[in-house]
């Protein structure tokens, strides 16, 4: 005989799962729950694209920096006209050792290359001499990046005088003021052999050592230990935009950097014409360029040296004129204008970030993670990393960011219309604008 069949157990059992089923669509709603669909933006809302200007501080004067500074980061009225109020960072040096066999006015009023802003006076490291000035921007935010320890550019290009014990002493120092850069930018001619990056057998870069172990000119395992991501390793670029502005190193060390790609020369039937002086910005900043950016959806680094040229002001009318359209493309919502280590660390949070989406109740959670960096190794998200993180979704006010475990403010939250795609977005906001006129608060005395 067959096995007979229970069926009042049969029955309770189906009567549970109906009560389960009834009390899933009281707690979802009696409407399917669709997943939710979620794609990253590319760049903060509404910008199509982002760039940086990346200057190094040759020839640059505490007057200078702040005469040009005022007018690029501040909405103050200027000698050259009503300040742009844009997030533009600078570099700095700790030392000077370079000589010439003809010394070069560094301004209009005549001062020499002794006169340029460094933390020491020389390679004197008991004699400070702008330190407080360079602390002082460096917490204001226009200084980000360290342009190699100082310039060490020589007539003889077989010298080399940043030896380690220099570096050493240049962290020491920056370690007691709490200034952190995290962008190492090389400097100068082949005299310059703390510089890394690049290094080939033979050719250009044959001098750089900063990364041999066995040269007294080693220095990178220092820069790593303090906090330096990025480098520019002396090689430019002619291409204006990129997709992604960073790309991996592997130094002569095994420690391994986050290199970026930096436009500064433009090349043509006579060769390569370099653009990186402030004479040349309306070369380096076209409507066609800038148009460009935006369609391609691309990054762009600029490499500068405003403090390069002696005339009474910076920028003369064409180039101002060319600041004002870069301007009016942030302005416009096109293009988003950051200083370089906010352009960076966007890049690598967009390129690595892992986070989960999970759909509940009709709401959907995005949950931020980490920050899964290939090189660098995988931390958990910071608020800041992930500044103007943006998100398509179907509909904002149904969703949520959490970031590792604790939900974000709705202070710090951006809800968007759709975009020229058709689509709305919610995301970290961007950093907040800063115009404050820090020049007011602090004396110029070269």
């Amino acid at each position: 005989m067959g096995k007979k069949i229970n069926y009042i157990k049969l029955g309770t059992v189906l009567f549970l799962f109906i009560v389960l089923g009834i009390a899933i669509f009281i707690k979802n709603g009696f409407t399917a729950q669709p997943i939710a669909q979620v794609q990253m933006r590319e760049f903060p809302y509404p910008y199509q694209a982002m760039l940086s200007i990346a200057s190094d501080i040759d020839g640059t004067t505490p007057h200078e920096f702040a005469q040009y500074h005022q007018f690029l980061n501040t909405k103050e009225n200027t000698p050259m006209g009503r300040g742009l109020g844009l997030d533009i960072g600078d570099s700095f040096w700790m030392y000077m050792d370079t000589n010439s066999s003809h010394p070069y006015y560094v301004d209009n009023r005549k001062h020499i290359s002794n006169a340029i802003m460094t933390y020491f006076n020389g390679i004197d490291t008991n004699k400070k001499k702008d330190a407080g000035l360079i602390n002082y921007y460096y917490r204001a935010g226009w200084i980000d990046s360290i342009h190699g320890y100082g310039d060490f550019s020589r007539i003889n290009h077989g010298q080399g005088f940043c030896t380690r014990n220099l570096a050493e002493a240049a962290w020491k120092h920056m370690n007691e003021d709490g200034i952190h850069p995290d962008i190492w930018i090389n400097h100068g001619n082949e005299a310059n052999r703390q510089n890394f990056g690049a290094y080939t057998s033979f050719g250009f870069a044959s001098y750089q050592e900063g990364d041999n172990k066995q040269s007294p000119y080693y220095h990178t395992d220092l820069i790593i230990k303090n906090g330096v991501h990025f480098l520019w390793n002396s090689r430019g670029d002619s291409d204006f935009g990129e997709k992604s502005a960073i790309f991996p190193i592997k130094l002569r060390d095994g420690n391994k950097i986050w290199g970026f790609h930096r436009y500064v020369f433009d090349r043509t039937k006579k060769g390569v014409n370099w653009t990186w002086g402030p004479k040349a910005l309306d070369v380096q900043i076209t409507p066609q360029r800038l148009d460009n950016l935006v369609s391609q959806k691309n990054y762009a680094i600029i490499g500068q040296h405003f403090g390069g040229g002696n005339g009474a002001y910076p920028f003369d009318r064409s180039n101002i004129k060319a600041l004002r359209l870069l301007a009016s493309y942030q302005d416009s919502g096109r293009i988003l204008v950051a200083r370089t280590s906010r352009l960076l660390h966007y890049n690598v949070a967009h390129n690595y970030l892992h986070y989960a989406i999970t759909t509940e109740g009709g709401r959907t959670k995005i949950e931020l993670k980490s920050i899964n960096d290939p090189l660098f190794g995988s931390h958990p998200v910071t608020i800041h990393e992930v500044r103007g993180i943006t998100f398509y979704v179907d509909n904002p006010k149904n969703v949520y960011i959490s970031l590792n475990n604790h939900l974000v403010s709705s202070k710090e939250i951006q809800c968007n219309p759709p975009d020229q795609t058709g689509k709305p977005s919610i995301g970290i906001k961007w950093f907040a604008p800063d115009t404050f006129d820090y020049t007011k608060v602090v004396s110029h005395t070269s």
